[in-house]
C-alpha cells in the first residue's frame, strides 16, 4: 500500500489537486500506520519477557534513527530545487526510488518468512 501511494505521487504536479493527493497520502499513511505495531511487536516478541522494555527502546530508537537519515538521504538525492520543475524532477525521484524500496522489502520480507507465522514469544 505504501508503495502504491508513493507511486501515485510520482504523477503529482503544481496543480495536483485532493484527488491524487488524499489517495496517495491515505495508501501510505494506512500502510505505515498498520507497519508499525506489527514491527513493535514482533521486536518485543523476540525476546524474552523481562527484556521487552528494552526491545521496544532499540525499536523506536532505530525507527527515529532511520526516518531521520532518510530524510537527510532523500533531500540530498532531490537536489536543490531550482524552480517548480526542479523542486519536481527530484520529489519524483525519491517517491519512485520510496515506492521500489517498499516494494523490495515486500519482495524480500515474503521471500525470506515465506508461510511462517509468530506463533507467539519465542517462537520463530
Amino acid at each position: 500500500m505504501a508503495a502504491a501511494g508513493l507511486a501515485l505521487l510520482t504523477r503529482a504536479d503544481a496543480h495536483s489537486g485532493p484527488g491524487l493527493l488524499v489517495p496517495a497520502f491515505l495508501l501510505w499513511g494506512i500502510d505505515c500506520g498498520l507497519l508499525t505495531p506489527a514491527v513493535v511487536a514482533a521486536a518485543i516478541a523476540a525476546v524474552p519477557g523481562e527484556r521487552s522494555g528494552l526491545a521496544s527502546a532499540v525499536n523506536n530508537t532505530a525507527r527515529q534513527t532511520g526516518g531521520a537519515i532518510g530524510i537527510a538521504v532523500a533531500c540530498t538525492i532531490a537536489g536543490r530545487p531550482t524552480g517548480p520543475a526542479g523542486f519536481l524532477r527530484g520529489f519524483h525521484t525519491v517517491t519512485l526510488g520510496s515506492a521500489a524500496r517498499y516494494t523490495a522489502t515486500a519482495v524480500l520480507c515474503g521471500c525470506l518468512l515465506g508461510g511462517r507465522s509468530s506463533g507467539g514469544r519465542g517462537n520463530p
